[in-house]
């Protein structure tokens, strides 16, 4: 299920990513590892202090003794004027030759185009699955507000060519309970010029798509085809509770393809001639999306030769 991105503005002015940074990026790792990020808004001024002791002090951007931004320096702090890319980057402050402190200076980013956000649980055990894709930023980290409304732990998320992705367990997550409060999952977004933070809440009722039922059999018994199958192995107990709607297709020996629904049981009988048969499932009681196929079952050779001759 896609969910809505929330634009949750620039974050407190330090922001430490820390060990949430993904090793993508040399450039990135070390700014993550490393230096305090600080957000400023496009064309806003922003100041930045020089963590230290010392009243004098001079700076650089980007190693730069002359950076390419407005610079108004007293004391310890550093006000830029006007931010804008140009002024992004690594502000160091020096006493002579001595590095003090360092700070990375990012814009705080409104561009949302192509920021597709996707979560899916395969139950009701509390743990989904989510990706998005931007190609504005070049790491993420992830972090979920629980259904008991505390906080989780920062997840780095993983990437492949702008496409990114995180796995979340909400312990405090019941399966028997009635959802009252959606989770909410913030997403920060890191390049070299630029910060990203938007939030998605969902319901996990919304984002819940069922594995294949498993162990399809076919059996001819008579002139019917007996079929049997077993809700997915990740899908929860008991199944008076928890219940399936199966989605039964099979193809005819002439090509055509017959889709049959069964609720409540996990077996049933058919009269025509089929030649393969596939099965999926969904939960009848929610805004479910139907799980994958299974596998085509392919009916047995001898049984279709039975088949034809009566």
């Amino acid at each position: 299920m896609d969910v809505v991105c929330r634009d949750e503005g620039a974050p407190s002015p330090m922001v430490l990513w820390g060990t949430g940074c993904p090793h993508h990026s040399a450039s990135l790792t070390r700014l993550c590892l490393s230096s305090p990020v600080q957000v400023g808004k496009l064309n806003g001024d922003i100041v930045v202090k020089c963590n230290t002791s010392e009243q004098q002090v001079t700076w650089t951007q980007n190693g730069e003794p002359e950076p390419m931004a407005e610079l108004i320096a007293e004391g310890q702090t550093l006000t830029i004027l006007g931010l804008d890319l140009p002024a992004t980057g690594n502000y160091s402050c020096w006493a002579g030759t001595v590095l003090l402190d360092t700070t990375y200076v990012v814009v705080s980013s409104a561009r949302k185009e192509g920021m597709n956000v996707s979560c899916q649980a395969e139950s009701y055990r509390g743990s989904f699955h989510c990706s998005w894709t931007c190609p504005h930023s070049t790491v993420f980290r992830a972090r979920l507000t629980r259904s008991d409304g505390s906080l989780g732990e920062w997840v780095p998320a993983a990437s492949h060519h702008g496409q990114f992705s995180a796995s979340f367990t909400d312990p405090s997550f019941c399966p028997f309970a009635e959802e009252l409060r959606q989770l909410q999952l913030q997403l920060e977004g890191l390049s070299t010029t630029s910060y990203l933070n938007v939030s998605i809440h969902f319901f996990v009722r919304d984002i819940v798509r069922p594995d294949p039922p498993q162990e399809l059999t076919v059996q001819r018994r008579g002139e019917q085809l007996h079929l049997a199958w077993a809700p997915p192995a990740s899908w929860p107990l008991p199944k008076s509770y928890f219940a399936l709607l199966y989605r039964l297709q099979y193809q005819l020996l002439n090509g055509t393809q017959v889709d049959k629904y069964v609720e409540g049981a996990e077996e049933t009988r058919l009269q025509e001639r089929v030649q393969r048969v596939r099965i999926s499932c969904q939960d009848p009681y929610a805004n479910a999306a139907w799980s994958p196929w299974s596998a085509w079952q392919d009916v047995d050779a001898a049984q279709q030769h039975r088949l034809r001759a009566r």
